[in-house]
């Protein structure tokens, strides 16, 4: 690629990230984005113009989970005052176990993940792989687990503004990423933060697809083009970047979720030619693609064990982990496109088509599977309560009078 055409992309990325921070920074800081956003453009130089974003991006984000933080806080400080004002009682406990089964999803996903991380670093221990393998996946594992603490996960599931632009800009970012340089013998772009290395497609495409999902209960919503046109730029991005699995991957879940019943006719249409578009595009960019090359510990991990491995027991349990991947979709219903997604990706993953995700080295993997935890859409609403008399004993009822017979003489 030719140098105004880098220059040219790293000033369009400079733009985007800083419409990332005008998004993120909170309202109480919002003139000082602005005055971000017009220093910005005064900006000439693409690497000092990409400097400056990255930190003024950083910031916005410090101060978003500062201010989470904070209203955590409150929460937690009102629901105490509840507690001593109202004590245990049933209008306490429902919303608390309502509360608990949404976020169960969390839960039993990160659980999921960290005993697939733990199984694979003792896999590489026992089995000669470099040292710092298996500490790099639970580092990452670490800083998953940190991040999707710190994220908004009730905005998530049921904000359709919020899944929107959060899908235009994962979209953005990977179509932003096609100006990273490719690496000799392996797939994608990797972006090179530090000592590490993070693969930007494992890392993006899975919350950007579970994002365009819209939330439970909101079907006939009017749908917005954030999700349409991020799911657009996504496309392009893997045809771009020559990943006919993951095309062909999101062009059957779009498949599947244009057949709900639940959806309006234009979702219907939308989802379909989105469909059609990803499989056209694996089509066409399988024609160029070649099989990557088999690295130990890192591709067809679990029939690596399988042949190399003596311990039998060792090898049961990394098949166990990794089934217990998909073990929120069958738990939850609205889990189950995120079920569904990482089942397609351990199965392309057995004949070496991708990598082994969690069980292999690849620290992406494990950010991309806990983060799109978070990107799970809310559970449909349950039925409406009944009312507080229908639980009342009919001998306990006060008896029904006429509207003549409440007045009382003065």
């Amino acid at each position: 690629m030719s140098k105004p055409a880098q220059t040219a992309l790293r000033l369009v990325l400079a733009r985007w990230l800083m419409r990332a921070c005008l998004a993120l920074m909170p309202k109480a800081q919002a003139p000082w984005a602005q005055a971000m956003a017009a220093e910005l453009d005064e900006i000439r130089a693409a690497g000092a113009a990409c400097s400056f974003a990255f930190g003024c991006l950083a910031l916005a984000l410090k101060l978003r989970l500062l201010s989470n933080w904070q209203s955590a806080a409150a929460s937690a400080k009102r629901m105490t005052g509840a507690f001593v004002y109202r004590g245990l009682s049933g209008r306490l406990l429902k919303p608390m176990h309502t509360h608990m089964h949404e976020a169960s999803v969390a839960r039993i996903g990160a659980a999921s993940a960290c005993l697939a991380v733990l199984v694979g670093g003792v896999f590489m221990a026992t089995t000669g792989a470099p040292k710092a393998w298996p500490w790099m996946n639970g580092l990452s594992l670490a800083f998953a687990l940190a991040s999707l603490a710190l994220l908004p996960k009730q905005g998530l599931q049921t904000d359709q503004r919020l899944r929107d632009r959060l899908c235009l800009l994962l979209g953005s970012l990977l179509l932003a990423s096609c100006a990273l340089e490719a690496r000799e013998g392996l797939n994608g772009r990797w972006l090179q933060l530090g000592p590490v290395s993070v693969q930007l497609v494992w890392l993006l495409v899975p919350s950007l697809l579970l994002l365009s999902n819209r939330p439970a209960g909101q079907a006939q919503a009017s749908r917005h083009l954030g999700s349409g046109l991020g799911l657009l730029l996504a496309i392009a991005a893997l045809w771009a970047q020559t990943e006919p699995m993951w095309l062909l991957l999101m062009g059957l879940m779009l498949l599947l979720r244009s057949a709900r019943r639940s959806e309006p006719q234009a979702a219907h249409q939308a989802n379909a030619l989105l469909a059609c578009l990803a499989l056209l595009a694996a089509g066409l960019s399988s024609q160029h693609w070649q099989m990557p090359s088999s690295q130990a510990f890192v591709d067809q991990v679990l029939l690596q064990a399988w042949s190399h491995s003596p311990q039998p027991l060792l090898t049961g349990l990394m098949l166990a982990a990794l089934l217990l991947l998909v073990l929120p979709g069958w738990r939850h219903r609205h889990a189950r496109e995120h079920s569904l997604l990482w089942a397609g990706l351990l199965l392309m993953s057995l004949p070496g088509l991708l990598p082994t995700p969690l069980l292999g080295m690849g620290g992406s993997a494990i950010l991309g599977y806990v983060l799109s935890l978070a990107a799970v859409s809310g559970p449909e609403p349950g039925p409406q309560a009944p009312s507080k008399a229908a639980h009342t004993p009919r001998h306990r009822r006060e008896p029904h009078q006429a509207p003549w017979r409440r007045l009382k003489p003065r």
